[in-house]
């Protein structure tokens, strides 16, 4: 948590877009929305990929590749059927922003720009170490931790039957 707030305060105190140095992949961002939708807003049912997408303003047919892979890397379970949709696969604190992000990002498009040889054997080393330490900093960054900001700031009603995950 104690990370989440100190980069909360970095971005209070400068504009966002002077900041970002790279461009964040949508999907990076829809997925950790998505999780932190279904953190917010799971029951005894699991959560409707549909109700996801009204609430968050994500396209259906996008969110429901992203919400796969993250099945995929255990960090979800899908469910099928009329009243099937997502839940968490555990606890809200033990799912990491780093985790989602390393499940959900396109590292073999990021290659391909990296073509020449200078790319290849200089640049792209450096960008990748930048890239691995600041994703690296999201170790520290839960789910929880991120619930827990949304209600602070009142983002998202909350009801009284949360469940964090089933079994």
């Amino acid at each position: 948590m104690k990370a989440l707030i100190e980069a909360q305060e970095v971005l209070d105190q400068q504009e966002l877009s002077r900041i970002i140095l790279f461009k964040i992949q949508r999907k990076v961002i829809y997925a950790i929305e998505a999780v932190v939708d279904i953190a917010l807003n799971s029951g005894p049912n699991p959560v409707q990929n549909e109700a996801i997408a009204k609430r968050q303003g994500i396209p259906k047919r996008y969110l429901e590749q992203t919400l796969q892979m993250l099945v995929k890397d255990r960090i979800l379970v899908g469910s099928r059927g009329p009243k099937g949709g997502y839940s968490l696969a555990k606890e809200r604190r033990k799912i990491k922003l780093s985790k989602i992000i390393n499940s959900v990002s396109d590292n073999e498009t990021e290659k391909k720009i990296f073509n020449s040889h200078l790319s290849q054997s200089i640049i792209l080393p450096v960008i990748s170490n930048i890239k691995n330490k600041c994703i690296e900093s999201f170790t520290d960054i839960s789910v929880e931790d991120m619930c827990k900001l949304a209600k602070d700031k009142k983002v998202q009603k909350s009801s009284s039957t949360k469940v964090d995950f089933v079994i």
